[in-house]
């Protein structure tokens, strides 16, 4: 009795010393891809007006009132605490982003070993930290920090010991926060109640939290228009419906071309959770959230960008995940398992080079796997120069990320959307809102963006021409897409020469009063 009763504790303490050595290893793993890409000499651009929205929100400027912000604002004003406690530099901001990445690596472990065990967990983790997008959207966006909350969300929905009301008050707190960052968030929050619902039988705890959700996101909607007004209801909840669509994309196949190997291993998951008939509760609420984001962004969105995914990203990798470890268990029972092997290992290769090739849209402008196309160094020469050449309170005309690392208020801000909220505001305010749909709603959203980029060419215009501003960087043809291009013989005209000039930007400094005969126009 004695013996047996030692023999268990011995091995008890084997196997919990043996976990914490994967742990700690798995940690290191995890954390290495974050690190690198901190350290890697280039960074993509994309989207990059948020970063400087969160540095405006640090200076004390207001969302949808003083520039454009078609999301709610809970992590601006996060980033913004952030960056006033460590500065505004792509360094400070892209620690906090990768901080994100992390938390969703580790919770993306933690779920898949509630749902498929301890070794395909290791493989989810590791897929979703190493995956091309991950390292694309390496500095500051809004999906990476909602896909760790809906990770926690599906944990928390998987957790039936925990008290039913605690469950559903927690969802419910989970799920308001992913939404007060992004509110397309809301999409898994129903897969998640109908799941406690059926599962569970806990019908009561699930409309308690949507209930508690639906009040909090209203109080906090209503908190939020007091704040901003009617600005804050259009741009959040009404712009979205305006603002086209991608016409030329095809949204349903779009995921090949930013998923790379996570393709065919998920498929390689899929069959294998079909053949062995392994629909755990877990396993059925992570291929339910899966089907509903890709019902969503590949079907129903108008207008669906690679960061999309990256909220469903997790739970792809987790069954990418079992589609990885199905395989390595077949090259360790090669004998029994050839047909999966090999087939398996074809599906892969086909995939890669065709189906869902390794060479894809992650791989723009010379970058590799994601690591981008721009030096960080060429940014810091240029963000330094264009604080040389304006004073903190000027309006200066250049790209949002320059004008974030330099602490400098960029004259249009979010130039992408400006004329399009511009022109979506007018009809809707002259036609209402089902008339501004039927003819915004259809135009590609690129061909909206040039139909009404007026509106911001003329400012720019007339800023140039006053001396409002004294330093411009046009957009470059790297920038994913250049827009905002200003010709050289109208910034000539006007006093400006070019005092730094690197691979991709050019500086224009004033360098004397702008001159009054008759000017060139900016296109429009």
């Amino acid at each position: 009795m004695t013996s047996r009763g030692s023999s268990r504790r011995v091995s008890a303490s084997a196997a919990s010393t043996d976990a914490a050595r994967i742990g700690a290893w798995l940690v290191v793993v995890l954390l290495i891809p974050r690190v690198v890409r901190m350290l890697y000499p280039e960074v993509w651009l994309e989207d990059d007006f948020y970063l400087e929205s969160a540095w405006l929100v640090s200076v004390g400027m207001r969302p949808y009132v003083d520039f454009v912000q078609p999301h709610m604002p809970l992590l601006e004003w996060i980033a913004a605490g952030y960056l006033k406690l460590f500065g505004a530099s792509y360094l400070s901001i892209e620690l906090l982003n990768e901080a994100a990445i992390f938390a969703a690596s580790l919770l993306t472990y933690s779920l898949a070993r509630r749902v498929a065990g301890r070794p395909a967990a290791i493989a989810a983790s590791i897929l979703y930290a190493y995956s091309s997008i991950v390292f694309r959207y390496h500095a500051y966006e809004r999906e990476c920090f909602v896909a760790p909350l809906l990770v926690l969300g599906a944990i928390v929905t998987l957790d039936d010991t925990m008290p039913a009301m605690r469950q559903a008050a927690i969802l419910a707190g989970i799920f308001f926060v992913a939404c007060a960052i992004k509110l397309t968030a809301v999409i898994g929050f129903p897969v998640m109640l109908i799941f406690i619902a059926v599962a569970y039988r806990r019908i009561s705890a699930a409309i308690v939290s949507g209930v508690i959700f639906l009040l909090a996101l209203a109080a906090f909607s209503a908190f939020l228009y007091r704040l901003y007004g009617d600005e804050f209801l259009f741009q959040t909840f009404v712009f979205h419906f305006l603002k086209g669509q991608d016409a030329a994309g095809d949204s349903a196949t779009y995921p090949r071309m930013i998923l790379d190997l996570l393709v065919p291993l998920f498929f390689l998951g899929c069959w294998r959770i079909f053949a062995d008939r392994a629909f755990s509760r877990g396993v059925i609420l992570v291929l339910a959230v899966v089907a509903v984001e890709y019902a969503f962004y590949g079907l129903l969105s108008p207008t669906a960008w690679a960061h999309n995914y990256l909220e469903a990203l997790p739970f792809i990798a987790i069954v990418a995940g079992l589609g990885a470890l199905a395989l390595i268990e077949a090259g360790r029972n090669a004998a029994q398992q050839w047909q999966f092997l090999a087939g398996g290992a074809a599906l892969i290769l086909i995939s890669l080079i065709w189906i869902a090739p390794l060479v894809n849209e992650n791989w723009l402008n010379g970058a590799v796997y994601g690591f981008g196309f721009v030096p960080r160094a060429e940014i810091s020469q240029l963000a330094d120069a264009l604080r040389a050449a304006s004073k903190p309170d000027d309006e200066v005309i250049a790209p949002s990320f320059i004008c974030f690392e330099a602490n400098r208020r960029e004259l249009i801000r979010y130039p992408e959307t400006y004329g399009v909220y511009r022109e979506a505001k007018a009809e809707y305010e002259h036609d209402g809102f089902f008339a501004a749909r039927r003819r915004l709603g259809a135009t590609d959203f690129l061909q909206l963006i040039a139909d009404t980029r007026h509106f911001w060419t003329d400012q720019m215009r007339d800023a140039i021409a006053g001396g409002k501003v004294s330093a411009v960087i046009s957009d470059s043809p790297i920038q994913l897409p250049p827009l905002v291009l200003v010709p050289e013989d109208f910034l000539s005209s006007n006093g400006f020469r070019p005092t730094l000039t690197t691979d991709h930007f050019t500086l224009w400094t004033r360098t004397r009063a702008p001159a009054t005969n008759a000017q060139p126009k900016l296109p429009q």
